[in-house]
């Protein structure tokens, strides 16, 4: 499980601490990991400063499932590289903190579906195009049949994400997230599953007032959340 700073959001400490619906955000993904059949450990990046406070998450939410605390890195993929390292099974699921609204259900046809690399992808409903970044002047359309939000939780088999990091790493290649890094690398194939349209990630201060409006009819404040 990812987390960086945040810096986009504004918020004042990294938003994976922000509270929501009275837990910290990172802890909404990880007692839908806690309560999902095969997970056998957690293993989360801490950003700089911010260990003690991640072990404190941890030991409150994780309920006896072992976990490992990793420095996060200068990037994503820093980060998610070395939470591939740190995993001890073969199959890793990544996610990241900024996205709260994560189902055990999810996670589990994820860990039961038969390709090795597969993750949630969701089509995108409204209309885009290509602009010329210098210019600024709109340069043709993109077909919404061909554009898709890739979304967490995503799956891998641990070798294959490693090769795919150490190949992007070697030719200073930079990723936004690792299903396209690893066809892009490796040739391997990454299954798309359909997405959900609940499964926003938290960036923007409009997205946290977002999230709250959603989390009102999950669980009140005070409970522990109910994802399933």
């Amino acid at each position: 499980m990812s987390g960086g700073v945040g810096a986009r959001s504004n918020h004042h400490e990294p938003k994976q601490f922000y509270k929501l619906a009275g837990h910290p955000m990172v802890a909404h993904s990880i007692i839908a990991a806690v309560r999902t059949p095969n997970v056998a450990e957690i293993v989360v990046n801490a950003p700089e400063g911010y260990e003690e406070r991640t072990r404190e998450i941890m030991e409150a939410y994780c309920a006896g499932l072992p976990y490992k605390i990793i420095p996060a890195g200068a990037t994503r993929q820093e980060s998610c590289e070395a939470l591939a390292k740190a995993a001890d099974k073969d199959i890793v699921l990544l996610h990241e903190a900024a996205r709260p609204f994560i189902k055990v259900d999810m996670l589990t046809d994820l860990i039961e579906n038969s390709a090795v690399n597969a993750g949630y992808c969701l089509a995108i409903s409204f209309s885009m195009c290509r602009i010329d970044s210098e210019t600024r002047l709109v340069k043709r359309g993109v077909s919404r049949e061909k554009v898709f939000d890739i979304q967490l939780p995503q799956k891998f088999e641990r070798d294959t994400l490693l090769a795919a990091h150490a190949k992007a790493r070697k030719k200073a290649k930079a990723y936004n997230e690792d299903s396209v890094m690893v066809v892009k690398m490796t040739k391997q194939p990454v299954l798309s599953l359909e997405g959900s349209s609940r499964n926003i990630k938290i960036t923007t201060p409009e997205d946290f007032i977002i999230a709250e409006g959603m989390m009102k009819d999950f669980h009140s404040k005070g409970k522990v959340p109910a994802h399933d």
